[in-house]
Parts: structure tokens; sequence; C-alpha cells
């Protein structure tokens, strides 16, 4: 996330770790093959589903598959600024602009400042904005509420199976410091009471993020690596991609994962044998991706075109 743009959860209790304990837990098993590509072979050049339609930075988007429609978070302007203009776009399973601004973060009930990351369970939407984690209706984009999160620039969110919402923070931009705004990872078991999990430079910005039962799985900006977290504090290494600025990342109804890298220009496949493949390339910034299983594709930002783009799976 987003520095072509501007350089660019918890326990009972909300007790924060501290810089010891998270230098235990940061140690890394390593991987015992993690997979790399040195290339990448070309695939059809795509063209945008939709283009010119007032997207304004669309950093990520979901698929909300009860009413068939997709969901764009439109960052407009400065990943961290806290100016109310940020939103969210609605569109149809078929690429069909819906609704410009369907939460609308100018107005004073739904307000958004930068917002990225989203996530559905059950009828809420979360979607990461600056400093905390927004909440919205699914039905009706009301808001259901705001959980404050140490850090600047939340990035990602993702819901585990046992109702938990983990929120990625990419960090400071280079040559910046900030006690509140570093690499890591929080994890929300209750409002307001975020635990961070894991923190430091060597986590390389964590972008995007998928959560199971064994962990998590995160992608970092700041290089080119797809990594898992396990419950035990573990970290191994997933993939290497061709190319660094790795943000986009949602794993598919097969266990495979698809992920998205700006420097690539490409959306990768990981199948969970480790096999990496090129689903497609040619594409400027290509920030959020998301799956639609009843037509099994793919639909994908590019953050700086203001576009969205749409690939069928084989």
């Amino acid at each position: 996330m987003r520095q072509s743009v501007h350089n660019r959860i918890s326990e009972p209790g909300g007790q924060y770790f501290r810089s010891a304990i998270i230098g235990v837990i940061l140690t890394a098993s390593a991987a015992p093959s993690p997979m790399r590509s040195s290339a990448i072979t070309p695939v059809v050049p795509l063209r945008p589903v939709l283009a010119n339609v007032g997207f304004a930075s669309p950093e990520n988007l979901v698929y909300d598959a009860s009413h068939k429609v997709y969901l764009v978070s439109n960052m407009n302007g400065d990943p961290r600024a806290r100016d109310a203009n940020g939103f969210v776009s609605r569109v149809s399973a078929d690429g069909k602009l819906l609704t410009l601004k369907w939460i609308d973060g100018s107005r004073l009930g739904t307000r958004l400042d930068a917002p990225k990351g989203l996530a559905i369970r059950g009828d809420t939407l979360a979607v990461a904005d600056v400093g905390c984690v927004r909440l919205f209706s699914l039905q009706t984009g009301a808001s259901l509420g705001v959980w404050k999160a140490p850090g600047v620039l939340l990035n990602d969110v993702a819901f585990s199976p046992d109702g938990a919402l983990y929120v990625t923070d990419t960090g400071a931009d280079s040559g910046k410091t900030d006690p509140n705004d570093r690499d890591a990872v929080f994890r929300f078991t209750v409002a307001d009471h975020p635990t961070r999990v894991i923190a430091g430079t060597a986590l390389s910005g964590p972008d995007g993020i998928v959560a199971s039962d064994t962990g998590f799985t995160y992608s970092t900006f700041k290089s080119d690596l797809v990594e898992h977290v396990a419950r035990s504090g573990a970290r191994t290494t997933i993939a290497t991609l061709p190319g660094a600025k790795v943000d986009g990342l949602r794993r598919l109804s097969d266990g495979s994962l698809v992920v998205t890298s700006w420097n690539a220009h490409s959306v990768f496949r990981i199948a969970p044998e480790g096999k990496m493949t090129v689903v497609a390339s040619g594409i400027n910034s290509p920030a959020g991706v998301t799956y639609d299983a009843a037509q099994h594709r793919l639909a994908i930002t590019s953050m700086n075109g203001n576009s969205m783009y749409f690939v069928t799976l084989p």
C-alpha cells in the first residue's frame, strides 16, 4: 500500500504485548522450500470492466455473495489523511456501477477517511481506515460502530473462523518514525481491545491478510513475499514473487491463494502445494483482489488507474 499515492485484535483486558514478547513471537521458522518465480509469462492483456466512472484510488474490494455485488473502497487522496472524503462503491456482479458513494465518508454518520481493506461476516462489513476499523451494515450501509487501534496505516482486515478480526498495519514510510506507526498485525476479539500479535520491520510492511484456524497469511508491500504466521508465532515464507509491493490477498475455495504485485504488474495464484502461476499481467498498480465463487472469477482494482478488471479462472 500505497507509496505511489503518497510515497507511500483483542484479548480480554486489552493489554498490548511489550517489545520483548514481540521479539520472541517474531522468530521466523525457515520455509522448507518457498515457491519462487523468476519470470512472468504474460497472459492475454486485459481491458478494464469499469473505468472513468468516478473511482478515486480504489484500494480494495470484496464480493458480497448474499447481494451479488462488489464493494469497492476508494481512498480518494492521501492514505494517511483524516479528511472524511473516502467512500465505498457498489458494483453489480456483471461489472456495472450501481452506486458510486454507497457509503459516503463525507457524511457525519458514515465517516470514512481513506478506506482500504474490507471483510464481511454475517451482516457486518468491516473496513480498515486511518487508525481504526469502521463497521457498517451490509444491508443498508449504516454505521455499526468504530474500533480504534494503534497505528495509522491500517490496511487490510480479515475475519478468522472463530470470529476474531485481524488487521494489518503497513507501517511508516521510509525515513519516518512514529511509535504508533509500525509494521504490525492486530487482533480484535471484542470492540476497541486490539492485541498487537506481531510487530517489527522484519514483517516488511504487512498488507493483505487472510485468516484461518492455523493462523494467518499476509502479503508484504515492502518486499516480494507472502508469509504465514502460525498460532505458535512461527513465521514461514509461502512464496517469493518476481516483484515487490505485494498487495491484495484472498483465499479461494480450493485453498489456493491469489495475490497482486505492483512491481510485477500481475496477479498470481499460489496452489496449496506451492505451485505459483500468473493469472493476469500488464495491470497498472494491481491493488485489491476478490473472488466470485459462483462465476469462478476474480475482480481486481487498479489503484492508480481508477479502474476494475475481471479475470475468469481456468
